[in-house]
């Protein structure tokens, strides 16, 4: 159920962290809370593995996917540049987008998207990790929307590496299992999609369901699926 508020977003958040360890379904709960009470339209997030690589960790869309990963492929865009200079960015109007992104900022337009925020995801002064939102509107967003796009960065900064005194390895490791999550949950959508003769953002979206209807976390429901896809028919 998305959050009425951030409060109650923040409550689930801090919930799920002591409860079984589920990095990807939690940080993918905070990104539909911070496009509901946000406006945007899609959300994703993308962190460093520990050996100065990106990788994708969650997304709200198959499309918001698909642009973080083109971002990593050309290392360029929005985020790229959030997790360069550790600050917010927001730009505003398909124009200026594309004026400033090229190639990616064409994509991100021709996707629907006339607005991106982007937020840095830090812990103890190291950035780790950058959060992107797209906007189908042009309509500017307020300081409120802004600081609450940070707030929600900064949770799941937390919700990643929640201890006090985490090591620089460490910290990689903790990433690294948190990509594993995200790797068997794309698995589980190729799975869903042939299953259900979908497309695999149709697929995303049945995936991202289930765990509101169970109650399990969707790295579980990501294992089981494939596992009972590897049995014997």
């Amino acid at each position: 159920m998305i959050a009425a508020n951030a409060s109650e977003a923040f409550a689930n958040a801090a919930a799920a962290m002591v409860g079984p360890r589920d990095v990807v379904g939690t940080v993918t709960g905070l990104l539909e809370d911070c496009g509901a009470l946000t406006g945007a339209a899609a959300l994703g997030i993308l962190v460093h593995d520990g050996q100065d690589r990106l990788e994708l960790l969650s997304a709200t869309s198959h499309t918001a996917a698909e642009l973080e990963l083109y971002q990593i492929q050309t290392d360029t865009g929005p985020c790229v540049d959030t997790l360069s200079t550790g600050q917010q960015l927001h730009v505003i109007g398909s124009d200026q987008i594309i004026q400033r992104w090229g190639e990616i900022g064409k994509a991100i337009a021709a996707a629907g998207f006339a607005q991106i925020h982007t937020s840095p995801l830090r812990w103890h002064g190291n950035v780790i990790g950058g959060l992107s939102a797209f906007h189908r509107t042009t309509e500017p967003l307020d300081d409120s929307a802004l600081h609450l796009s940070q707030a929600f960065a900064d949770v799941a900064a937390v919700v990643i590496l929640h201890s006090m005194d985490v090591g620089e390895i460490e910290i990689a490791d903790r990433i690294n299992d948190a990509l594993q999550g995200r790797i068997v949950i794309e698995q589980a959508k190729g799975v869903l999609a042939e299953r259900h003769d979908v497309d695999m953002a149709q697929a995303y979206q049945l995936l991202n369901s289930m765990p509101r209807d169970t109650g399990e976390t969707l790295t579980t429901i990501a294992t089981r699926i494939i596992h009972q896809a590897e049995q014997p028919h």
